[in-house]
Order: C-alpha cells, then sequence, then structure tokens
C-alpha cells in the first residue's frame, strides 16, 4: 500500500492508540496531522518533517474547524481522518454520577466523531473523495451490564457511520468503523492484569485496521463495521 500523496488527520494522538496509529502512518509515508486537546502532549511524537501537530477541543464544532483549518495550512486538505477520541465510563443506571456519564460518553464517542466528520467535508470534496474511520466497541454489538451510557455511545457512532456513509458513497467518501474488544493500554493493564492483556487489540491491530479501510483494496467498502477482537 503506498501512502506518500495523503493528508491523514489523527486525533487523539496523544493516548496510546492514537500514537500508534500516527506513528505507524507517518512510517508508510503519508502526511499526518495529529490533534489532541493539548498541543503540549504530543511531544511523545518527536518531530518529522512530515509531521504536524496541533491541540483542539474536538466536543465542539468550532474545535472541529479549527482543526481542519490548521491541518490545510500545514500540508493543504486532508483526505483522511482516523477519530481516536473517546472514553470510558460504566456503572448501574441509577448511580447518582450515571446521568452526567451519559453526557460524557454521548459528547466523547459520538458527537466528537459527528463535529470532525463535518469539518472534513469541503476538503474531501475539494479531494474528490477520501476516507473517515472511527473507533466504536464491541459493546455497541453486544452490551453488557452497567454500561448503558458506554455501549448507547458506541451504538451511535455506528449509526452515525452508517447514515453518512448511505449519504456520501456517490462521492466517493468512505465512512466506516472498527470494533474494537478491549484494547492493550497501561490503564487496562493496570485495571485488569498483564496475564489478561494476551488476548486483547493493540494500537498495532488498529493501525493495520485503518490501513486496510483506507486503502484501494477497500474501494468498494461503505458504511462497514469491522470487528477487532483479538483473543477476547
Amino acid at each position: 500500500m503506498g501512502f506518500e500523496n495523503r493528508v491523514v488527520v489523527v486525533t487523539g494522538a496523544a493516548g496510546g492508540v492514537g500514537r500508534q496509529v500516527a506513528k505507524r502512518w507517518l512510517d508508510a509515508g503519508a502526511k499526518v496531522v495529529a490533534v489532541d486537546r493539548s498541543a503540549s502532549h504530543l511531544d511523545v511524537l518527536g518531530s518529522h518533517e512530515r509531521l504536524a501537530t496541533s491541540g483542539a477541543d474536538l466536543l465542539t464544532a468550532s474545535g472541529a474547524e479549527e482543526m481542519i483549518r490548521f491541518a490545510r495550512s500545514a500540508f493543504g486538505a486532508p483526505d483522511t481522518l482516523i477519530h481516536t477520541v473517546g472514553g470510558f465510563r460504566m456503572g448501574p443506571v441509577d448511580a447518582p454520577e450515571t446521568a452526567a456519564d451519559w453526557d460524557l460518553m454521548m459528547a466523547l464517542n459520538a458527537a466528537s466523531n459527528f463535529h470532525c466528520y463535518r469539518a472534513m467535508l469541503p476538503s474531501l470534496r475539494e479531494r474528490n473523495g477520501g476516507w473517515l474511520v472511527g473507533i466504536a466497541s464491541r459493546t455497541a454489538v453486544q452490551p453488557a451490564a452497567q454500561m448503558a451510557a458506554y455501549s448507547a455511545s458506541k451504538a451511535a457512532l455506528i449509526a452515525l457511520t452508517q447514515s453518512m456513509a448511505a449519504e456520501l458513497r456517490g462521492e466517493d467518501i468512505h465512512v466506516n468503523v472498527l470494533l474494537a474488544s478491549t484494547i492493550d493500554t497501561p490503564a487496562n493493564r493496570e485495571a485488569m492484569g498483564e496475564e489478561a492483556a494476551k488476548k486483547w487489540v493493540t494500537g498495532d491491530d488498529i493501525a493495520d485496521a485503518t490501513f486496510y479501510l483506507c486503502s484501494d483494496q477497500a474501494k468498494s467498502i461503505h458504511g462497514a463495521t469491522l470487528e477487532i477482537y483479538g483473543k477476547a
């Protein structure tokens, strides 16, 4: 797969998954715009002539639009967005904090995608097509107890993906989503143990899947939910 002419925006790029995705796309030859809430967190990516970093509040339409303006100023109109922003909360539906958790999960796991995808559309149309990839969760299709807010927010992302794919496929704009099981992160290892991590999905697994969905090999794929469950 050749990605030398691609301009790829990776959100949540200071996190474990986003950082790995950004590095892998750089290694593949793309120009990468790495974005996180604070630009200072992106120092972990180092420096590269094909890397530009920026802070942005992607829970707002204005923040998403500013992100795209920055990408344009750095490398021209982006043709690919890999949106790794997200969050996790769990607890009983009637717990005092669950109403606030619902709002937070919907903002992080669904609304942020909505704002970023809309902000990308003018650039994708300028490039005569492109790729939008989000990260949902296995719990969106197999909800578990005490995960109502999280599962519902990830299910909303699937619905957003499939609706936009139906709307935009005629313009050669590909909108797809990854369904991941537990992802191997330091926080998850601390919470669930090192032994359990052997079955989890890695950042490299996520990156490999984005390469596939954003390649000519997937030129006929629109609105897909690609399962990445590892051995879990």
